[in-house]
C-alpha cells in the first residue's frame, strides 16, 4: 500500500520534486541522529526506491532516469553543502568518508595516487561499476540505488571537505566534482534503470521491455567509457587546478 501510494504519483512533476527533496532531508535527518555510517546511505536508498519503482515497473523508463538524475543532483547539493559547513559533524555519518577524504587530498596535494594512475583506478570503477550492476538487477533496482547512495557519500564529502579547507575558492567549488565524475553517475543511473527494470517492469511486451532495456545499457557502457577515458586524460589538469585552490594559490 505505501509503494504504491508513492509511486502512482510520480508522474506529477511537483509531487515528485517535493518527495525527493523531504526523502534526501529525511535520510539526512535520520542519518546524522542516529549513531554509525550505514543508515544514511540505507535510508536514502530506500526512501527513493519507493518512488523510482512507480516508473520503473509501468515500463517509464526515461521518468524513471529522470527522477534518479534528480534525486542525485539533490543528494549532491545537500552532503557537499552539510560536509563543507560541518565536516567534522558529517565524518563519523559517511560510510568510507574520511579515509576517501584524506586519499583524496593527498592526491591533490601531491598529484600521487590511484586518482592519475589508469593501473590503478581502472579495476576499482570497473569493480564498482559490476557490482553495482548485480544487486540492481537481483533487487529491481533497490540495493542500486543503496550503493548509488554510498558511492555518492563519500565523493560528496570529499568534495564539501575540499570546499571547506580552501576557504570556498571558486576553483574549488567548480572543480572538486570533476567532469568524469558527473558522467559516471549518469552512466550508473543508466544502467540502475535498465538493470531494475528487469525485474520490475512487467507491463512492457517483452520485445519493448528489451529494446528498451538495451538502450539504457548501451549509452550506460558509452558513458562508463567517457568517464575513464576524461579522467585518464584531465586528471592532471584538474589536480594541478585544486591544489591551487587548496594553497590559496587560486
Amino acid at each position: 500500500m505505501t509503494i504504491n501510494f508513492f509511486a502512482n504519483r510520480y508522474g506529477s512533476p511537483a509531487f515528485s520534486g517535493v518527495y525527493i527533496i523531504v526523502a534526501v532531508l529525511l535520510a539526512h535527518a535520520l542519518g546524522l541522529t542516529v549513531p554509525g555510517e550505514w543508515l544514511l546511505p540505507f535510508a536514502g536508498g530506500v526512501l527513493f526506491w519507493l518512488l523510482f519503482i512507480g516508473p520503473l515497473s509501468r515500463g517509464d523508463y526515461r521518468s524513471a532516469v529522470r527522477l534518479a538524475l534528480v534525486w542525485a543532483g539533490v543528494n549532491i547539493v545537500c552532503q557537499a553543502a552539510l560536509s563543507a559547513a560541518w565536516p567534522g559533524a558529517m565524518e563519523s555519518h559517511v560510510l568510507r568518508g574520511t579515509a576517501y577524504r584524506d586519499e583524496m587530498f593527498a592526491w591533490v596535494s601531491s598529484g600521487a595516487g590511484p586518482e592519475s594512475d589508469i593501473r590503478l583506478f581502472l579495476p576499482v570503477h570497473l569493480r564498482h561499476f559490476l557490482v553495482f550492476c548485480a544487486v540492481s538487477v537481483a533487487t529491481g533496482g533497490l540495493l542500486g540505488l543503496v550503493l548509488g547512495s554510498i558511492l555518492l557519500g563519500y565523493m560528496n564529502f570529499y568534495v564539501g571537505s575540499l570546499i571547506s579547507a580552501s576557504h570556498f575558492a571558486p576553483a574549488a567549488i567548480l572543480l572538486a566534482w570533476p567532469v568524469w565524475a558527473v558522467i559516471r553517475v549518469v552512466g550508473f543511473i543508466f544502467a540502475g534503470t535498465a538493470l531494475g527494470g528487469i525485474l520490475v517492469d512487467r507491463v512492457s511486451p517483452p520485445v519493448e521491455k528489451k529494446r528498451r532495456i538495451l538502450f539504457y545499457l548501451k549509452w550506460a557502457l558509452i558513458l562508463i567509457a567517457a568517464d575513464i577515458a576524461l579522467k585518464w586524460a584531465l586528471a592532471g589538469f584538474y589536480q594541478g587546478m585544486l591544489n591551487s585552490a587548496l594553497t590559496g594559490r587560486l
